[in-house]
């Protein structure tokens, strides 16, 4: 019996109608290296959405691969609770040093031991990262009730978010299709229209949200007595659309919430650690924008392991500081909070980042996938809403005249399946055509997939 019948029998993929499997087998992977996936046919397929946006270094790398199999030798896995170790603390230490933006001498491999004074003061470890946000989330409520604001209770997100799939991290965002089953298992939360959306760096209105600032902050006044947080994804939109928006609204953001005593928690999943052309999001707005919490996971370990970290500071950590009997002790537990071998790779991944200039590499690459898309877009009327930063590019599939397809033609689908058959993993959001891969690929790969996707799109809206 093949393989991908064997798989049909007893496997649920997730985030899938599984009879779409039926008719378009899942792809047998027998190897990856790099920005490639080999299949059992001996295809290799370029892997342009890095594994849902985790694979930052991309497949197989060499660094990361020696670290996991250097640390399974001293120990795989032991409790964080009432122990630490030396790969644990080091790699808290860095984080720090990234989140409050220092140069990479001062994280990377032969940086001085020791925590480095800054805006973030404190990191806690989780498995992925949707648990990861809801650490935030607890972390925010529990915090404001300890420092004596017990009527803060309340969470507000912006519009188009996504933060997971967990149920509060769905009560955060903005997905219905991935949360209207689960309705009522969810909390209500306000969502804040109006963001300032931008094409990228080079629209002329990037940091500037000053026109759609107003009504945003009326928004945020009406529930500025109740909040305890507001959560974003800084600057990138991932599952809603792909979208970004000014990043002089975190400055903003960040002034509103400190004159209204309201915690501002930065989900970085997705558009931190390079994605955005810096290692946080968060830093396109300055040091004056950052977050309470930040989030971050995918790139964290090169996407070789599950972890995550949430990046808060000293002020919030205080809040949880007392005698036991204060019962004021942060009591979130994940069993493998710290995991030794995912420890090991991030670390490792730290010293790829820096040694190998990753950010220098998406500087020069990344406008690549923005003039690579506005190149297909110039000969397809059909193509619309074009943006990107940092390395991603994002682009509308449409009809000539600008309007959507409809749903159940599933063009962004096809155009999957087309690209497949010619040698790309794209898996488009609805119609929205994504391109986010490995940061480290190069010229010539992106030349690739920017004829593979015009070919694609070809293949199924002139068919």
């Amino acid at each position: 019996m093949a393989l991908t019948d064997r798989d049909l029998a007893v496997l649920w993929h997730p985030c899938a109608q599984m009879q779409d499997y039926q008719t378009f087998a899942p792809l047998e992977v027998v190897g990856a290296k790099g920005c490639e996936l080999e299949l059992a046919d001996g295809r290799r397929i370029i892997d342009v959405i890095a594994s849902w946006w985790c694979k930052a270094l991309g497949h197989g790398h060499p660094r990361l691969l020696g670290a996991l199999r250097e640390q399974a030798e001293r120990f795989e896995h032991v409790i964080l609770a009432n122990t630490t170790n030396a790969g644990v603390v080091r790699l808290c230490e860095r984080l720090l040093a990234v989140g409050n933006g220092a140069p990479a001498a001062e994280w990377g491999p032969d940086a001085v031991p020791g925590r480095l004074d800054g805006h973030f003061g404190k990191v806690f470890l989780a498995d992925n990262g949707s648990t990861g946000v809801e650490i935030a989330l607890k972390m925010a409520l529990q915090a404001q009730a300890q420092r004596g604001q017990t009527g803060r209770q309340r969470f507000a997100a912006l519009r188009n978010g996504y933060h997971g799939e967990t149920v509060a991290t769905l009560a955060v965002g903005d997905c219905g299709l991935y949360g209207e089953p689960y309705r009522p298992l969810m909390f209500p939360v306000p969502m804040l229209d109006g963001l300032p959306y931008r094409s990228g760096p080079d629209a002329p209105r990037w940091n500037d949200a000053s026109a759609e600032w107003p009504a945003i902050e009326a928004q945020l006044n009406a529930l500025s007595g109740e909040l305890a947080a507001v959560i974003y994804e800084p600057v990138l939109q991932g599952a809603g659309g792909m979208l970004l928006y000014s990043p002089d609204l975190l400055r903003r953001l960040r002034a509103w919430a400190d004159a209204h005593e309201v915690y501002l928690i930065a989900d970085e999943i997705a558009a931190g650690f390079g994605r955005c052309g810096t290692m946080l999001a968060s830093h396109l707005a300055g040091a004056d924008a950052l977050p309470d919490f930040a989030v971050v996971s995918k790139g964290l370990t090169g996407g070789v392991l599950p972890l995550s970290a949430v990046l808060t500071t000293d002020a919030i950590y205080a809040h949880f500081l007392g005698d036991y009997s204060s019962m004021r002790g942060f009591l979130h537990s994940n069993t493998y909070t710290g995991n030794a071998l995912a420890v090991a790779v991030a670390n490792a991944a730290l010293d790829v980042f820096a040694e190998e200039q990753i950010l220098d590499h998406v500087a020069r690459t990344g406008p690549q996938l923005q003039a690579g898309l506005a190149s297909l877009a110039k000969i397809r009327a059909g193509l619309r809403n074009l943006r990107g930063v940092g390395m991603m590019a994002a682009i509308d599939l449409r009809r000539e005249d600008g309007s959507a397809f409809a749903k159940e033609d599933r063009i962004g689908y096809h155009v999957y399946q087309a690209a497949v058959e010619r040698g790309a993993l794209l898996r488009p959001l609805g119609d929205t055509l994504y391109l986010f891969p490995p940061l480290t690929m190069d010229a010539a790969t992106i030349d690739r997939v920017i004829a593979i996707a015009g070919d694609s799109i070809d293949a199924v809206v002139r068919r």
